[in-house]
């Protein structure tokens, strides 16, 4: 089977089954890959990338080399909303399929198969994060992006199809080739083609986000290279969850500058020898949860019964600290109270350094110019107050401790123009040591 068949071969599968989208674009990467290589036996192996995997690698190295190295299996299936995205996806798909033979379905018989695939492909272990919604919800969520988007563009004759999720791809160099997965493909006229991207997100995107996005960027690239006449390639983002469009475009530049970034990335991917896990507000949808080490002691402990809980050495252990830095956060505001207690009883009758039976306290102070730092507003003053005394490289780009402890060293001129800036702080330091 040759690249060409195996790409039909994957499309129909998608199609026929019904299985879940994004579980068959990931087995049909690594099948592509696989075949790839065979085929270039006698050429160097050309290793295939997708959008999907390199951002995998940018949120998460664990999660990365759990999926694309180790190819770890777990119980979880996928996510409620990667499922309810997925059929939405499928539902469209059959929807602009039909338009391609002349059939255009209603909009109930639309629903109905919607609703026939989840109810067909449901199975456990489709990992609902939002505890507070079920399945029914998640599942409405879905029918009303349908009803939604076929009444915005209801007859459907804005472009002609070119292709419905495609499975395309491109060289980025000898050794480098991307994929190119459109949900639909279509052109309105002549030289001009629409990438459209049916997104299922509760969130909407920006118009800056979409002006900096990769992945259509990426599949923008991949049509200007299998369609050489197009001139322009509109990038759609159909926001389903508010029935709204978001659009952007690429200047032949950009394109040039994002696939020297993708292969920049694409080398720090191959030469990483280190897969850290990354914490986010991804995490509750990782399918590796279980498996992190950020989050593997709480899968262990969190369906164990009270008691059983309790006696978990590390429960027991995160208790006793949280109950010791409770009591040292007590110590530390008495700590600090006192601290000025005394140095204030030393300014009043005159002493640096008071004494106890066994015990000293030694006052320290001194008056030093503090200036801004890296957040502060008027940082762009000191930075150009500096540079026009030449002594920005001398404090290794602004070194702020370095700045204040030489600041006395300066010249005369040099401490007028920058105490324009900076501002005067007493420091007081308090020292114990044993009374002798």
């Amino acid at each position: 089977m040759n690249i060409a068949d195996l790409n039909e071969w994957v499309s129909k599968k998608n199609s026929e089954d019904n299985i879940s989208k994004n579980k068959d674009i990931k087995d049909a990467e690594e099948i592509i890959i696989e075949k790839t290589s065979e085929n270039a036996q006698n050429d160097a192996p050309m290793a295939t990338y997708s959008h999907s995997r390199i951002s995998s690698f940018e949120q998460c190295r664990l999660k990365f080399r759990y999926s694309y190295i180790d190819k770890v299996k777990t119980d979880v299936v996928r996510t409620i909303e990667t499922y309810m995205g997925d059929l939405v996806h499928q539902t469209l798909e059959k929807l602009y399929k039909d338009l391609k033979f002349e059939k255009l379905n209603e909009l109930k018989d639309l629903i109905e198969f919607y609703n026939n695939l989840w109810k067909e492909n449901w199975e456990e272990g489709i990992l609902i994060v939002k505890k507070e919604y079920n399945q029914e919800n998640y599942c409405a969520m879905g029918e009303r992006m349908i009803k939604d988007y076929y009444n915005h563009y209801k007859p459907f004759n804005q472009a002609k199809t070119i292709g419905l999720e495609t499975t395309d791809y491109f060289e980025l160099d000898k050794n480098h080739r991307i994929h190119v997965r459109i949900d639909r493909l279509s052109s309105p006229e002549e030289g001009v083609y629409e990438i459209h991207d049916y997104k299922t997100n509760s969130s909407m995107k920006t118009q800056e986000e979409a002006d900096t996005d990769r992945q259509l960027a990426v599949y923008a690239m991949g049509v200007k290279k299998l369609y050489p006449d197009a001139k322009r390639v509109k990038l759609i983002w159909h926001m389903l969850a508010f029935d709204k469009e978001v659009i952007s475009e690429r200047t032949d530049e950009q394109l040039d500058e994002l696939k020297i970034s993708i292969l920049n990335q694409i080398n720090v991917i191959e030469t990483a020898t280190k897969y850290e896990p990354t914490k986010s507000g991804l995490c509750p949808y990782c399918e590796y949860q279980s498996l992190c080490p950020l989050w593997k002691h709480l899968f262990q402990i969190k369906d164990k019964p009270e008691k059983e809980f309790t006696k978990d050495d590390g429960v027991k252990m995160v208790e006793k600290y949280a109950e010791i830095k409770e009591k040292e956060k007590k110590l530390s505001k008495e700590l600090e109270e006192l601290s000025n207690n005394i140095k204030l009883y030393g300014e009043k009758i005159g002493a640096k350094t008071l004494f106890g039976k066994k015990s000293a306290i030694t006052i320290w102070s001194k008056e030093v110019m503090k200036f801004p730092r890296k957040t502060d507003v008027e940082r762009t003053k000191l930075i150009k107050a500096l540079k026009g005394l030449n002594l920005y490289e001398k404090f290794l780009d602004i070194d702020n401790w370095e700045l204040e402890k030489g600041y006395d060293n300066l010249s005369e001129i040099e401490k007028e123009v920058l105490k324009q800036i900076g501002r005067k702080e007493k420091l007081v330091r308090l020292y114990l040591r044993e009374r002798k």
